[in-house]
């Protein structure tokens, strides 16, 4: 998807009453998504361990696909916040509660450093469990988001609100965080790492 055409419909739905608003990013989560998975089914294991080649990024398309994937599962423990309750999600304004798969909990400072003790996790994944893994959790946590009874406009309405700013850097006087961390998971798919997975 093109950045300008994501954050213009972004931008767009946040006029929109939540119900709606709800629909539109439900729709934009489905078009990014679809071919996020559709690549990532057809990656071959001497295919992931190609390097992007993406400005200055040294990692492979399989520590991509890794990185994506742990966002996705970080992601989806703030929805479980907001499952239970919670006005203040995991990864909405702080990097703590981080759970390892081996259940070790894990808080990062600063995304640079999540993001680099996920390059090196994975380095050393076998291809087919990192793919089985991103699979999993990108279509779980769509799942989430759109099912009716779980993560929807009511309960992202409930979260607190705060400013935040695109990545193309227009500025949010006010998003609920739990509609902020789906828009992060969205644009994550739609506009952040669409040239490093050709997609």
């Amino acid at each position: 998807m093109k950045p300008y055409f994501f954050y213009a419909r972004v931008i767009e739905s946040l006029d929109l009453p939540p119900v709606e608003r709800h629909a539109c990013f439900a729709d934009l989560h489905a078009e990014a998504l679809r071919p996020y998975l559709d690549r990532v089914r057809a990656l071959t294991a001497e295919e992931a361990q190609c390097p992007v080649n993406v400005g200055d990024d040294s990692r492979t398309v399989a520590q991509i696909v890794g990185h994506i994937a742990e966002w996705d599962r970080f992601s989806m423990l703030g929805a479980m916040d907001i499952l239970l309750g919670g006005r203040h999600p995991r990864t909405a304004t702080d990097l703590t509660g981080y759970i390892r798969l081996d259940g070790q909990v894990i808080d990062f400072e600063t995304v640079d450093e999540f993001n680099a003790y996920q390059a090196e996790q994975h380095s050393a994944w076998a291809w087919d469990d990192l793919q089985a893994l991103a699979l999993d959790t990108a279509s779980s946590l769509y799942a989430l988001f759109t099912h009716p009874d779980l993560l929807h406009a009511a309960r992202l309405e409930r979260t607190e609100s705060f400013e935040k700013r695109l990545d193309n850097g227009y500025l949010i006087d006010r998003i609920g965080m739990g509609w902020d961390l789906w828009l992060m998971v969205i644009e994550h798919l739609a506009v952040d790492h669409v040239d490093e997975l050709g997609l």
